[in-house]
């Protein structure tokens, strides 16, 4: 497991830090653990406002 899915899934970052260092670390993600974990993300969110946040896209996260 990747140190970004160990720390979220501990509670040890907020939804916003987790989002924070996966657009640093996507690029050196495998592709298919990267979506994985584009997807529990989203879900968390979804979770937390009900379905009412939206993620941020893809284009926002690389112009970071």
């Amino acid at each position: 497991m990747c140190i970004l899915c160990d720390s979220f899934k501990k509670s040890e970052l907020t939804i916003v830090e987790a989002w924070g260092n996966y657009s640093e670390m996507a690029d050196t993600m495998e592709p298919e653990h990267a979506r994985e974990v584009y997807m529990m993300l989203v879900k968390s969110m979804a979770d937390i406002g009900g379905g009412k946040l939206s993620p941020p896209t893809i284009e926002k996260i690389s112009k970071r």
